[in-house]
């Protein structure tokens, strides 16, 4: 059984929740706060293993209210928020909550809405791992010429995606193609927050345009990215053919859409989530020659889309969050 703690100042809203989350056989909401100080003591108090946490409250906001109970508490923290606080979201991921959802119209409530709710609050309930799991590097082939870095992401993607690119640095000399699953009208905000605290230039992808060399490039919501080579240079397709996995954007499409295109000269990073999206493209890109990269259990918020990438037998290197720039790095620079 999942304990849950809901916090926001709305009534209507705490109220909504209790109504979707009470029917759920594995969720049990065991209290509720009207702003970040109560969330603070009841976190101490109550012991839960999810808190859903609003942005704007009154006494105390949620980013600090995050802060604090990561200090005194840490708990698995997910953040609702809209399209005008998505920013603050990001910041409350910084401080320390492992996903963020588009907070639902209470008017307007879309059956898929509670599935994708209940599913992200059990896949985020787990325990964190607290022994390094094995580490695996393949031999890495070396004096070849990358054409680009691929990175898919879901569950604690944003967070972990920021810290490979900052670890990568501004001088990064290979296009960078980032597909995460991310909720409708967020993707601006990811890409100019990834931008904002990473240094490197993040832009959504753009139909059509050229990749170019040292600029990520976010695959934007509801829409696959692929890309192409022409004349020499990648360019980017964005399609909106059928869900894969039930998602729009998937990794798989990315990275099979790469495997066929660069072959050999294709790198590719799969983070932490839930479910199994990236690991058919993971074998493609292997059997292409290319090399793949998988983060290990430990740093995982969710040790899903790597997992099954690894047991496979598509992960050419499994590596905690925090060695993957390190060792992308000497892949392509030899350093």
């Amino acid at each position: 059984m999942v304990k849950l703690l809901l916090v926001d100042d709305s009534a209507v809203i705490r109220t909504m929740l209790k109504h979707i989350l009470g029917k759920h056989p594995q969720l049990e909401i065991i209290g509720e706060a009207t702003n970040g100080e109560e969330a603070v003591e009841k976190n101490r108090l109550l012991k839960p293993d999810v808190i859903i946490m609003d942005i704007y409250m009154p006494v105390l906001d949620g980013i600090e209210a995050t802060r604090r109970i990561m200090k005194e508490r840490p708990t698995s923290i997910l953040v609702f928020s809209t399209e005008d606080t998505a920013r603050m979201g990001y910041v409350a991921m910084e401080a320390g909550a492992k996903d963020m959802i588009k907070k639902p119209d209470v008017q307007k409530l879309q059956d898929g809405f509670y599935d994708s709710f209940m599913e992200r609050i059990i896949a985020i309930a787990g325990k964190s791992k607290t022994t390094p799991s094995a580490i695996k590097t393949a031999v890495a082939p070396s004096g070849r010429n990358w054409s680009a870095l691929l990175i898919g992401a879901s569950t604690g993607g944003p967070v972990a995606v920021q810290k490979v690119l900052s670890g990568l640095g501004r001088n990064f000399p290979l296009p960078i193609l980032i597909t995460q699953h991310i909720d409708s009208a967020f993707d601006k905000h990811y890409a100019s927050w990834l931008s904002e605290t990473t240094g490197m230039p993040v832009e959504l992808a753009v139909n059509g345009c050229i990749a170019k060399k040292g600029h990520a490039y976010v695959a934007p919501a509801d829409y696959h990215l692929e890309i192409e080579k022409t004349g020499g240079e990648l360019r980017f397709r964005l399609v909106q053919s059928e869900l894969v996995h039930f998602l729009r954007p998937a990794v798989d499409v990315m990275f099979k859409s790469a495997a066929g295109v660069l072959a050999d000269s294709c790198l590719a990073v799969l983070l932490t989530g839930m479910g199994k999206d990236g690991a058919a493209g993971c074998v493609d890109i292997v059997k292409a020659g290319g090399y793949t990269v998988a983060e290990s259990e430990e740093t995982c918020v969710v040790f899903g889309m790597p997992k099954t990438a690894i047991d496979v037998g598509a992960a050419s290197a499994v590596l905690p969050l925090d060695q993957i720039p390190v060792y992308v790095n000497r892949i392509v620079k030899g350093v």
